[in-house]
C-alpha cells in the first residue's frame, strides 16, 4: 500500500461544507477557547508556553496541597514577584487568566470516607486550600473563575438521583443489581458519622395479631393499653405499645426474615393497620428501616437495662438483711466473753445463714456488705449503661438524614465563607498596591465543577442546588454580618459563586445511561444527549454556569480527549452556550494532547482567523461568516495545500531490516 490519507483530502473529509457553514455561523473565536497551564511546570514558564502556542485564555492550574514540591507546586510556592510576573505577562500579551484551585481537595462538605464521618478538620482543609487559590487569583490573573471539585457526598443512584425519582423507567443505573442491592447513605448532624442502608439487607419481623385489619395491643387490668414511654417518641408505628404477637407451636415468637424491598410493602401496611400516617418518600423509608433494625437493638438495651435494675432492686433488700445481721453480731459480740465466741449460734435472727466454717461472724458480714455494695453498683451502672446507650441509639436515628441533604448543609457553610473572601479578594484587587494598582480585569469568582456521577454534585440538578443554596448561605452572611440589604447581598452571592461546567464530566454519565428495551446505540446516544443538552440549557439560562471546561471522551472515564476525537456533544454544547451570551471556554488538555488539544479544538470548531489573508486561498468577503478564512484552514496545511503524513508505509517506511550502520535511518537506499 503506497497511498496515504490526510485530513485535507476531500472526499476522506470527515466534515461536509454545510457543517463547516454551520460552524462558522457560530463564530467560535480562538480567542474564546482557551486551555489549561502544564501543572507539573513553574507557573510563569507554563503561562509562556501557553501564549506561544497562541492561546487567549489560560488557566492556571495546580495539583499540589499543604506544602507545594517542585513536581506539585501549590498557589503558595509562588510569591509575590512571580505573581507579579505573570500578572503582568497576561497584560502585556493581552490573555485572560483564571485559576484551578488544587485537584488534590473534592468538595466543600469535609466527606472523609475513610472514617465514614464528615470532618470539621478535613472541611476547613479544603476551605484554606481554595482560600490559597483565591489570594493567587487576585494577585497573579486577571480575575474570573476560581475552579474546584465538587464530591459533597456518597449517593446512589436508583433512588437519589432527581432523575430516577421522576421517571418510573429510572433513567440511569450505577449497575444491573441496583433494584436489589442499593445503598443508602444516611449522615448524623450531631456525631456527623455516615451510615450505609442496603436494600438486601435482612430484619427479622415478628408478626403481630390482627383483629379487623388492625393491631391487637396488650392492656392492663382496666383496658388500658400498656405504653413503654421510653419507646413512645420513636416508635412510629406502635407509639410504644405492646404488641400481641402471633406464636409457633413450641411457643415462640412468629418471625419473617425480609429484604428491604419486601419490608417496604410491609412496612406500608403495618402503618395502615396501627392508624398511622404512610411515609412517602424513599428516604423516609430507608431511615425507618434502620430505625426499626435499631429499635430491635435497643429493646436489648432496654432489657439489659431493665434486668440490673431488678439485680440492683435485690441486692439492696440483701443489704438490708446483712445489715441487719451485722448489728445483731456486733452487739452479741460485746457481750459474750471471748472465749466462748466461738460456741456462737451460726443461724442468725434475719433469716441469713452464715457457713459453720466460719470464726468470726463479724467479720464475715462486713465482707458480705462490702461484696453487696460493689454489686450494687455494678449493676447500678449497667442500668444506666442500657438507659444511656438505648438513648443515645433513638436519639441519633431521629437526627438521621439523607447524607447528600446534610453535605448541602456544610457545603453552603464553606461556599458562604469563601464566597465572602472571595468578595473581599476581589475588592482589595482593585484598590491601589504602593505605586502599583492590581489591575483586576474581571470580579473574582468561586466556580465549583461537576466531578464524576458517584458523587453528589456531578449531575446537573445536584450542581444547581450547590450554586444555590450556597449563594442563600453567603447573603445571609453578608445581611448578618456585613451590614448588607438583600438586593446588595444577593447580586454580591450571584456575583460570586458560579459553577464551573465540564462537558467532559458530564458525559461520563453516558455509561450509566439506561437503555430502552430493543433500542439501538444510535438511539440511546441520541437519547442521552437531548438529556445532557435539555440539562446543560437550563443551568445555563438560569446564570448558574460561569465558566466551561472541554474535553472529550468515550463516555467511560475522564481521558481528556481533543475536542471531536469522543463521543461528547461538544458542538451541539458549546452552540447552546454561545447562544445564551457566554464566551469562556477553556480546553482540558490529556496525557497524549498538551500541545495540540488547543489548536486541534480550534480547527474542530473552524474558528476563524481574522489576521490571515493568501490570495487565492482565502477570501476576500469577510461580512460572510462562512467566507472567512478558518484555523482548519491554516493549520497542519500549507495554506489550502496538503500536509506532510503523519506516519508512512509500504517502501517508504522505516524497517527493522535497515537500523543500524550503514543505514541508521531504517531506510533502504533506494
Amino acid at each position: 500500500m503506497n497511498e496515504y490519507y490526510t485530513n485535507m483530502d476531500r472526499e476522506m473529509a470527515p466534515q461536509s461544507r454545510e457543517m463547516k457553514e454551520i460552524d462558522r455561523a457560530m463564530d467560535v473565536g480562538i480567542e474564546e477557547i482557551g486551555t489549561t497551564s502544564n501543572p507539573f511546570q513553574h507557573q510563569t514558564d507554563a503561562l509562556k508556553a501557553r501564549i506561544f502556542h497562541g492561546a487567549n485564555r489560560v488557566e492556571m492550574t495546580f495539583f499540589g496541597t499543604e506544602k507545594g514540591r517542585k513536581e506539585n507546586p501549590t498557589p503558595e510556592t509562588f510569591g509575590k514577584r512571580e505573581r507579579r510576573d505573570m500578572r503582568e505577562l497576561a497584560e502585556f500579551n493581552k490573555v485572560e487568566t483564571t485559576t484551578h484551585a488544587t485537584v488534590g481537595v473534592q468538595g466543600l462538605s469535609g466527606l472523609d470516607m475513610r472514617q465514614q464521618a464528615f470532618s470539621d478538620e478535613q472541611r476547613k482543609h479544603a476551605i484554606d486550600e481554595i482560600k490559597r487559590a483565591v489570594h493567587f487569583a487576585a494577585e497573579a490573573t486577571t480575575g474570573g473563575a476560581i475552579v474546584f471539585h465538587t464530591g459533597e457526598a456518597p449517593r446512589s443512584f436508583y433512588s437519589q438521583l432527581p432523575d430516577n425519582a421522576r421517571n418510573g423507567d429510572k433513567l440511569f443505573e450505577m449497575y444491573p443489581e441496583e433494584k436489589e442491592r442499593e445503598q443508602f447513605f444516611l449522615a448524623d448532624p450531631l456525631t456527623k458519622r455516615v451510615v450505609g442502608v442496603k436494600r438486601n439487607d435482612l430484619i427479622p419481623v415478628p408478626i403481630i395479631k390482627r383483629e379487623s385489619g388492625r393491631f391487637v395491643y396488650l392492656k392492663d387490668e382496666n383496658g388500658n393499653y400498656i405504653v413503654d414511654e421510653s419507646l413512645k417518641k420513636y416508635d412510629h408505628v406502635h407509639k410504644g405499645k405492646t404488641p400481641v404477637y402471633e406464636l409457633e407451636k413450641d411457643g415462640t415468637v412468629k418471625v419473617n426474615l425480609m429484604k428491604y424491598n419486601d419490608w417496604v410493602g410491609h412496612r406500608k401496611k403495618e402503618y395502615e393497620a396501627a392508624g398511622q400516617s404512610v411515609p412517602r418518600s424513599e428516604s423516609e423509608y430507608f431511615k425507618d428501616f434502620y430505625r426499626t433494625q435499631a429499635l430491635n437493638q435497643v429493646q436489648y438495651y432496654i432489657n439489659f437495662g431493665r434486668f440490673h435494675k431488678g439485680a440492683y432492686e435485690k441486692m439492696l433488700e440483701e443489704r438490708e438483711k446483712i445489715q441487719k445481721a451485722l448489728v445483731f453480731y456486733r452487739d452479741l459480740k460485746k457481750r459474750v466473753p471471748e472465749k466462748d465466741w466461738w460456741q456462737v449460734q451460726r443461724e442468725t435472727q434475719v433469716g441469713l445463714f452464715i457457713p459453720p466454717n466460719v470464726v468470726d461472724p463479724v467479720e464475715y458480714l462486713e465482707e458480705m456488705v462490702s461484696q453487696v455494695d460493689r454489686n450494687i453498683q455494678r449493676h447500678t451502672e449497667y442500668d444506666i449503661m442500657g438507659k444511656r446507650q438505648s438513648m443515645e441509639t433513638l436519639e441519633m436515628v431521629e437526627r438521621l438524614k439523607p447524607a447528600s441533604d446534610f453535605a448541602v448543609e456544610e457545603s453552603s457553610k464553606s461556599m458562604a465563607d469563601l464566597g465572602i473572601y472571595t468578595w473581599q479578594m476581589s475588592e482589595k484587587a482593585k484598590k491601589q498596591q504602593g505605586d502599583t494598582p492590581m489591575k483586576l480585569k474581571n470580579d473574582l469568582y468561586l466556580a465549583p465543577e461537576n466531578l464524576f456521577p458517584e458523587m453528589y454534585g456531578s449531575h446537573p440538578d445536584e450542581l444547581r442546588k450547590l450554586v444555590q443554596d450556597g449563594r442563600a448561605a453567603m447573603a445571609k452572611e453578608l445581611k448578618s454580618k456585613y451590614g448588607k440589604n438583600e438586593e446588595e447581598a444577593k447580586k454580591l452571592a450571584e456575583k460570586h459563586i458560579k459553577a464551573t461546567f465540564d462537558i467532559g464530566h458530564i458525559n461520563i454519565w453516558r455509561k450509566y445511561f439506561k437503555s430502552k428495551e430493543g433500542e439501538s446505540l444510535e438511539d440511546r446516544d441520541k437519547r442521552f444527549n437531548k438529556w445532557l443538552l435539555d440539562k446543560t440549557q437550563g443551568l445555563i439560562k438560569d446564570g448558574i454556569v460561569g465558566h466551561i471546561h472541554i474535553s472529550d471522551n468515550y463516555g467511560f472515564h475522564d481521558e481528556h480527549l481533543t475536542a471531536g476525537d469522543g463521543n461528547a456533544p461538544i458542538k451541539e454544547f458549546v452552540e447552546q452556550a454561545k447562544k445564551a451570551g457566554m464566551s469562556e471556554f477553556i480546553v482540558e488538555s490529556g496525557s497524549f494532547n498538551p500541545l495540540t488539544s488547543l489548536p486541534d479544538t480550534w480547527m474542530h470548531f473552524n474558528s476563524p482567523v481574522y489576521g490571515i489573508h493568501v490570495a487565492g486561498f482565502t477570501h476576500d468577503n469577510w461580512t460572510d461568516p462562512s467566507a472567512r478564512p478558518a484555523w482548519g484552514d491554516v493549520y497542519r496545511s500549507y495554506f489550502g495545500r496538503t500536509e506532510g503524513p503523519r506516519y508512512l508505509v509500504g517502501d517508504m517506511a522505516p524497517s527493522e531490516e535497515y537500523k543500524g550502520s550503514p543505514f541508521y535511518s531504517g531506510l533502504s537506499l533506494e
